[in-house]
């Protein structure tokens, strides 16, 4: 009876029964913390779209921009200030396994939802980016793309911001 209790116990243990078990928590820390340097309490609210993780995968999928910008109550701020970007650089895929960020790429997309600008961020230290919001007043869509490691894992946000003035 001993055995059999010691050879459960191990499986569990094997099988990563553990927090950090299923895909879904796994991508659940490569959720980014978004905020205006101006404001660092204010937080913008990332919905993730699509990504590859320990070979499950989901397809991209994101609202239509102008159907999100109409549509969704989004962080206001003025044209001077900065968001900030904090991305987790070291993440768990494991009991014991993790997986590094190799890199991130945020582009802008238009109303009409076609040809996406990609959006310069400026890393200031491992695991935050930082970027210039635009000078015009209006809504404007993001799309963050995370990668990490050689392994082909990625994850996809979409997150929206207002410029006031």
């Amino acid at each position: 009876m001993k055995k059999i209790a010691i050879i459960i116990l191990s499986v569990f243990l094997l099988t990563g029964c553990g927090s950090m078990s299923s895909v879904e928590n796994q991508i659940e820390q490569t959720t980014p913390k978004i905020t205006l340097k101006s404001s660092p309490s204010t937080k913008i609210k990332p919905s993730r779209t699509d990504f590859s993780w320990n070979g499950a995968q989901t397809k991209a999928y994101f609202p239509a921009p102008q159907g999100f910008l109409n549509g969704k109550k989004l962080v206001q701020t003025n044209n001077t200030d900065k968001v900030q970007i904090t991305i987790q650089p070291k993440v768990r895929t494991g009991i014991i396994n993790t997986t590094h960020l190799m890199a991130i790429t945020l582009e802008m997309v238009p109303k009409s939802g076609e040809d996406f600008l990609p959006i310069d961020v400026k890393e200031l230290e491992s695991g935050t980016w930082q970027y210039n919001v635009p000078a015009d007043v209006g809504k404007y869509m993001y799309i963050l793309k995370e990668s990490y490691d050689d392994d082909g894992y990625y994850v996809t946000y979409y997150f929206g911001l207002e410029i006031t003035e």
